[in-house]
């Protein structure tokens, strides 16, 4: 089986997989189950081989994204240490597993968020020069991606769409309707502008820095409110919003977007703390309320596919605030930590990336 494989790979121009990878690791289990630093470190281990329905990725780019450091709260007491991290990935198909359909071949350049259920327990573990990912989580990169930019999106833009999706019941939004998007500059909020109106959303509202404005404006926004100079539930008219996505995340938030509901409006929100109170919803039963969780269905190949088909239709971009090699990895997430990120913050595996931004015409 290995020598067939190194065979292909070397048909396929890639060098045989070594033996021995990078991978950033959490080095042992933290007493209290929260995310420290100190414990991050960048180790030498084993390259998974890929086991029934699995495909061998060598993984180029990756991102930071909050789930990366907040599963530890979620499931690091059911991890063993030292433990692997990342979701994201982009990179090259290097070997196929046993039970594999004939989808993907060596050579494939892919791109996933890995997170069917067992994942989401466990972590992906793609902050790696390797990972095994199940099949059903791997799409074909967009052709007008570099490796660093396709790394940098598939969560936050896998979550927007299917919170989007669920909001338009279905893949387009009707021409007359209005979409407020808090926290228009973070990873998920600069995607969530462009899919609103890539799905047909007349007028979209974001939240944002003021000295942000034209970068919210060049996505598609059609309207910013200051937060630093204006509350968004104060000025916007009672019932004269659609859609709330909600991408900061702030307690009270829910109670604030459901006055600004039409009749069967639609509230998403990142956070559970974020969603409407009891009273609230009972005021409002007219109003839906989501929180998503983008695991299984979500992220599944079918849905990266017709995100990238967006992505090659020019009508979805990711901008990169920073980029850090793996080995960098605590500066990365201390980065994060920081706030005020615009758009993601991007982790590559081999030091340098070619990086191009795609222009929207």
């Amino acid at each position: 089986m290995r020598s067939s494989v190194l065979l292909l790979c070397l048909a396929s121009g890639l060098a045989a997989t070594p033996s021995e990878m990078r991978a950033a690791v959490l080095t042992s289990r933290p007493w209290d189950l929260k995310f420290h630093l100190d414990k991050l470190a960048v180790i030498e281990k084993a390259v998974p081989s890929p086991g029934h329905g699995e495909i061998l990725v060598k993984v180029l780019a990756s991102n930071i994204n909050p789930v990366d450091h907040k599963i530890v709260q979620m499931a690091g007491m059911l991890w063993t240490y030292p433990h692997q991290l990342g979701f994201d990935l982009a990179g090259v198909v290097v070997e196929i597993g046993p039970g594999c359909s004939k989808r993907l071949q060596v050579g494939d350049e892919v791109w996933a968020s890995d997170t069917p259920l067992s994942s989401m327990a466990t972590t992906g573990g793609t902050f790696a020069e390797y990972a095994a990912v199940q099949e059903d989580w791997l799409g074909l990169k967009p052709k007008s991606l570099s490796m660093l930019e396709a790394g940098s999106m598939p969560m936050v833009a896998l979550t927007g769409y299917d919170s989007l999706l669920w909001a338009a019941g279905g893949k387009q939004f009707a021409e007359s309707t209005t979409v407020l998007i808090l926290g228009g500059t973070g990873g998920t909020g600069h995607l969530g502008i462009q899919l609103a109106k890539a799905m047909g959303a007349g007028k979209v509202i974001t939240t944002c820095s003021g000295s942000h404005a034209a970068f919210v404006k060049s996505l598609g926004a059609d309207e910013v409110i200051d937060y630093h100079r204006e509350n968004y539930y104060e000025i916007l008219p009672s019932k004269s919003v659609d859609v709330v996505y909600d991408c900061v995340g702030q307690s009270g938030t829910g109670d604030h977007a459901y006055g600004l509901l039409k009749d069967g409006g639609r509230f998403i929100t990142l956070l559970q703390d974020s969603k409407a109170s009891f009273s609230t919803k009972l005021k409002r039963p007219d109003v839906k309320e989501y929180a998503p969780l983008c695991v299984r269905g979500c992220s599944r190949f079918d849905r990266i596919d017709d995100v990238a088909a967006l992505v090659d239709g020019r009508k979805l971009k990711v901008h990169i605030d920073e980029i850090y090699d793996i080995g960098s990895i605590a500066q990365a997430f201390n980065h994060s930590f920081a706030g005020h990120t615009m758009g993601k913050i991007a982790v590559t595996m081999n030091g340098t990336q070619e990086f191009k931004e795609p222009i929207l015409v």
